[in-house]
């Protein structure tokens, strides 16, 4: 076996494994980039699309798929927030073109690939790593709790719209614990209580309706 292709058997394994890999990072591994645009020309390897993004992956991996992947293995300062994290939860039913998220707004990130927010560093917060395999996303991301995504509600739908109390009502479906519910309530408030005591007064009440 020659080197090369010993290299290229190593970056096949590392994207069945993470199923995206830089074109750096492919470089490096393979040793130069007119090795990898030669994998690529023989099929072996895909530009994850649009083209110009700089990432590879195999070519019968989902591209929404690919673009999760990304985030998770090259951007995990960044957290899934506003209409994305609420589709991914079952709270929101809008159409996403590019992946929300969230940097504090202290950090400098420039890419094309996500529709980057800066939020101030104290709604950085309530985040944890999940993957949703339901929806395609097959590795763990960062993404705000369900509790944090009800604030991306209230800031992307406004109070008393029908997204809103759409939101409301699935919340109170799928993740409120009906026999105790007030340690979420108290996570809801400590985020912001101001936006936090409209939302709690919503899951309250028995009768919300889309």
């Amino acid at each position: 076996m020659t080197e090369l292709f010993l290299t290229e058997k190593a970056l096949l394994s590392i994207l069945k494994n993470d199923l995206v890999v830089s074109a750096k990072d492919a470089a490096q591994i393979l040793g130069k980039r007119s090795n990898v645009y030669r994998l690529e020309e023989s099929g072996l390897i895909a530009k994850v699309e649009p083209s110009g993004l700089g990432f590879f992956s195999l070519p019968d991996t989902d591209e929404d798929n690919a673009h999760y992947a990304i985030l998770a293995k090259y951007y995990q300062k960044c957290v899934v927030s506003g209409k994305t994290a609420l589709l991914l939860y079952g709270l929101g039913e809008d159409y996403i073109d590019t992946i929300d998220v969230d940097i504090p707004n202290t950090t400098n990130l420039e890419t094309s690939i996500f529709n980057i927010h800066r939020v101030a560093p104290k709604m950085f917060i309530s985040i944890i790593k999940k993957s949703f395999e339901e929806n395609g996303v097959s590795r763990e991301i960062n993404i705000y709790t369900p509790e944090r995504t009800l604030h991306e509600a209230y800031k992307y739908y406004g109070k008393g719209t029908d997204a809103f109390i759409r939101a409301i009502k699935r919340f109170r479906t799928l993740y409120l614990d009906q026999n105790r519910p007030g340690e979420q309530y108290d996570q809801i408030l400590k985020i912001n209580k101001k936006v936090g005591m409209i939302i709690v007064e919503l899951l309250r009440m028995g009768d919300v309706s889309e």
